[in-house]
């Protein structure tokens, strides 16, 4: 994990001004706390589903092998779920990254000092 969340929070805010660098780390952290949360609810109901579905299905087997095994034969069906969905949405963002990232160096940013605009009117070039 920390070979993955460090770069990938360096090459977000790669080439943020030094006074914009707090707002730029704040979007990523949230982000990240956004995907986290939807996440987890997603797979939660994945899940969820995949268990009332299996018992549903089986709900006449729970006479011959008994309430418990059944359940656990449930969860296990549930959890088995949620993992490939997890391998597939992995796959998935591997494949969009690889075709998003670029090879070779990244460009340098321009060193330029940032310019002010200053509005004038005739009334200020007109007064002593």
């Amino acid at each position: 994990m920390g070979m993955v969340f460090a770069p990938a929070i360096n090459a977000g805010t790669f080439g943020v001004a030094p006074q914009d660098a707090g707002v730029a780390s704040a979007t990523l952290n949230v982000g990240q706390q956004l995907g986290a949360s939807i996440g987890t609810s997603l797979l939660n109901s994945i899940f969820a589903a995949a268990v009332t579905a299996y018992l549903t299905a089986h709900l006449a087997s729970a006479q011959l092998i008994g309430r418990q095994a059944l359940t656990g034969q449930a969860l296990l069906h549930g959890y088995t779920t949620a993992f490939w969905w997890t391998a597939g949405i992995f796959a998935g963002g591997a494949v969009i990254c690889g075709a998003l990232i670029r090879s070779g160096p990244l460009p340098d940013t321009p060193k330029e000092k940032p310019t002010a605009y200053i509005r004038t009117t005739n009334k200020a070039r007109e007064s002593p």
